[in-house]
């Protein structure tokens, strides 16, 4: 191969090699098995590589507010990325809600139980709850909604277990270490017939559950990252999504942006 014909080639490669791009994205690990499916399909169709990092909302903000290397964040409720948006840590015009979910009451599925709602929570045959820690767990924090408006939180709270995220949760209950737990209706699906729903916590329980995705402000790959967030919107994505258990922005009674 002459000089010149390998400098071509070189070239050809490098050229390939820079049109690839990687970005990170953080996400609520409730989002782990529909954001694994989802960052193999925009691969396919740009080239583009996804990284993604899960854990609680409040992890993973944390991780960014420290200067962590994420340029996407999807959080499991809007306060993490307000909270984001106020220390000038996001791109707020970026902002958009991608998926929303529901909160349920599950339990061991081989255990007998007389546990058929959340308002039976606080009668003695409950002796362990889970949840996740609400200051860093939006589930967390829902539940904890739950129990303060069916006025049973304060009789509930010396038997509750917190875990470090939603699916820590579940696993307790998947273990039957806990009588009973408040996860993600998309968690449960996912768990399959290791736990069994009892009760679906009403609207008017609770604060609309929906992921919001941001773009992080010191992000180097910003137009990648917003393509990301694009493809999140697509029809392809959302169908993903609620293949998965997630509602989505344009169906009914999906979430709103």
């Amino acid at each position: 191969m002459s000089l010149l014909r390998a400098f071509i080639v070189l070239i050809l490669v490098c050229a390939s090699a820079s049109a690839e791009t990687t970005i990170r994205v953080g996400a609520a690990i409730s989002l782990k098995d529909a954001l694994t499916d989802l960052a193999g399909s925009f691969q396919k169709s740009t080239g583009d590589k996804v990284e993604l990092t899960f854990g609680s909302s409040g992890q993973i903000q944390a991780q960014i507010r420290n200067g962590g290397d994420i340029d996407v964040f999807i959080a499991a409720s809007r306060s993490q990325v307000r909270d984001l948006i106020k220390t000038d840590s996001v791109l707020p015009e970026t902002q958009r809600v991608i998926a929303g979910n529901t909160l349920v009451l599950v339990v061991p599925a081989d255990v007998k139980t007389s546990l058929d709602g959340f308002e039976s929570l606080a009668g003695d045959s409950m002796k362990k709850l889970a949840i996740g820690e609400p200051k860093t767990v939006p589930a967390g924090a829902y539940a904890v909604e739950v129990l303060e408006k069916l006025g049973i939180y304060e009789k509930v709270h010396p038997r509750i277990v917190f875990g470090a995220n939603v699916r820590q949760v579940l696993s307790y209950v998947e273990r039957g270490e806990v009588s009973a737990g408040i996860v993600y209706g998309t968690d449960a699906k996912e768990a399959g017939e290791k736990v069994r729903i009892v009760a679906t916590a009403s609207e008017y329980l609770r604060s609309p559950i929906v992921y919001p995705a941001v773009v992080v402000k010191t992000s180097k790959k910003i137009d990648a990252s917003k393509r990301f967030l694009d493809f999140l919107s697509t029809d392809q994505a959302k169908k993903t999504l609620t293949a998965r258990g997630f509602s989505v922005p344009g169906e009914s009674g999906a979430p709103k942006q």
